[in-house]
């Protein structure tokens, strides 16, 4: 998509929604949940750039906490058929049927951590018996930092303000390191977290042959 190519063609398309920009960002941050092929890496950076850390940060978070909320709804409404719409089978196979006990811990390590596919997470993670709340309390927990780190970023870059822009990016490099020294822990813990197949109730094993 043409807009997403640079944080300069976003800025400008979103600049000419005039004194609607701030509800435009809004709505786009939300979206970018649903929709995968909008990077949502791209649009934090911009409402950064465009609004400052503070407003930049509110308008981020408030619409990734709504979006990942409305998908997290519509997985559980609509169950396994309806995420495979949006999500691989691959992803939602590695994910999904995780033990109860665990699965507040896997998606908080996931949310928190950058590289992970955090978005068609939220498609899954509605596939479980997780509470509503206790989804969106993750979901303030562990999105809302690298939120605000991205928001920084963007600030820093339109500010010209090096010491933010520096302090947000190493912040993030350390986390991509923490990252990249412990995904095999991770991965192995996910792993021997997950429910066997034989084990699922009957309603789980249909569910999961569509």
């Amino acid at each position: 998509m043409e807009i997403f190519s640079t944080l300069d063609t976003l800025q400008s398309f979103l600049l000419q929604f005039g004194i609607w920009t701030p509800l435009a960002f809004f709505i786009l941050q939300l979206l970018q949940i649903i929709i995968a092929p909008i990077p949502g890496g791209t649009v934090g950076l911009v409402g950064g750039a465009l609004f400052g850390t503070f407003e930049g940060f509110l308008l981020s978070a408030t619409g990734t906490l709504l979006g990942s909320t409305i998908v997290f709804v519509l997985a559980k409404r609509f169950g396994r058929p309806f995420v495979l719409k949006f999500v691989s089978p691959e992803l939602v196979e590695k994910y999904d049927h995780i033990k109860e006990s665990k699965l507040n811990i896997v998606l908080f390590l996931i949310f928190i951590f950058p590289l992970f596919p955090d978005d068609m997470l939220c498609f899954v993670a509605g596939l479980s018996t997780m509470p509503l709340k206790t989804f969106v309390i993750i979901v303030l927990l562990a999105r809302t930092p690298s939120v605000f780190i991205n928001t920084m970023i963007g600030a820093g870059i339109m500010d010209d303000t090096p010491t933010q822009f520096i302090v947000a990016l190493v912040i993030y490099i350390v986390l991509i390191a923490v990252l990249y020294f412990n995904r095999k822990r991770l991965d192995d813990f996910i792993s021997h977290n997950k429910i066997d197949s034989e084990k699922l109730p009957d309603s789980k094993k249909n569910d999961k042959e569509l």
